[in-house]
């Protein structure tokens, strides 16, 4: 959605299934849309806040380098869409989204409930 908000927050899948997201950008900033595993938004969040001062950050998608990122899309330009397919975490479970562009976080995220 406009202003830093996902739409829909919430997404739903079974373990292992494959998932295909089209993550379109109507705002006027660039966004990105990251899964992580359960119970790390804090941790990846701040290390998404920190690519601030990288100056690599940009040819990294501004994506933290983290074990805890399972799947992104590259940086979605305003007006533009990306196409990410991955699987479906095997584990159960809630796994945070985000848009990992330094600051946004915080108020852009969701929740992908593998069942």
């Amino acid at each position: 959605g406009k202003n830093l908000s996902f739409v829909p927050t919430s997404l739903k899948a079974r373990a292992g299934e494959p998932i295909a997201i089209r993550f379109r950008n109507p705002d006027a900033v660039p966004h990105n849309w990251a899964l992580i595993r359960p119970e790390t938004l804090p941790q990846v969040g701040d290390l998404a806040n920190k690519l601030v001062a990288d100056p690599n950050a940009f040819a990294r998608q501004y994506v933290p380098d983290s074990p805890d990122v399972i799947a992104y899309t590259d940086v979605t330009e305003p007006g533009k869409e990306s196409l990410i397919s991955f699987m479906a975490p095997s584990q159960k479970g809630r796994y945070p989204f985000l848009c990992t562009f330094p600051g946004h976080w915080m108020v852009m995220n969701g929740i992908l409930i593998v069942e």
